[in-house]
């Protein structure tokens, strides 16, 4: 695992996707894949910064997390385990990009799906993220 410092420019943090602050303070870490994740989709393909937001899921082989996908075959599919909740610099000191990430993610709050950064997961009521298996740990609002 790379534990060295990462070197980014975010530009500001958009965390219009929750609806309170309920459940900041208790934010737990995980450890990404970031193969698992899409330049242009996931993160900015100029900065290399994952976006605030993105719904996350356990990869069964590995523990590790990537985005929540309901087609993925690899355990990503099965349960919504948090979100992502500030944005990630993806670059190391030399410019390349880190294949695992450290990060907070949310486990519990109050969100609203129009307001998540991936296009698939602003669907509201009908999006597979509101509809996954969240064991009441999340409050979607419209």
């Amino acid at each position: 695992m790379d534990y060295s410092t990462l070197v980014s420019s975010t530009g500001g943090r958009d965390q219009t996707w929750l609806a309170s602050d309920h459940g900041l303070s208790t934010g737990q870490s995980r450890t990404l894949d970031v193969t698992k994740f899409t330049s242009g989709t996931h993160y900015d393909a100029s900065t290399k910064v994952l976006y605030s937001g993105i719904a996350l899921a356990k990869i069964t082989a590995s523990g590790l997390y990537g985005p929540y996908d309901t087609t993925a075959s690899d355990g990503r599919q099965l349960s919504l385990d948090g979100f992502l909740l500030f944005e990630e610099g993806l670059l190391r000191p030399d410019g390349s990009v880190s294949a695992k990430v450290a990060v907070a993610v949310l486990q519990h709050g109050f969100i609203i799906p129009a307001n998540l950064p991936i296009a698939a997961q602003k669907a509201g009521a009908a999006s597979d993220v509101t509809a996954a298996t969240t064991a009441g740990k999340f409050v979607f609002e419209s």
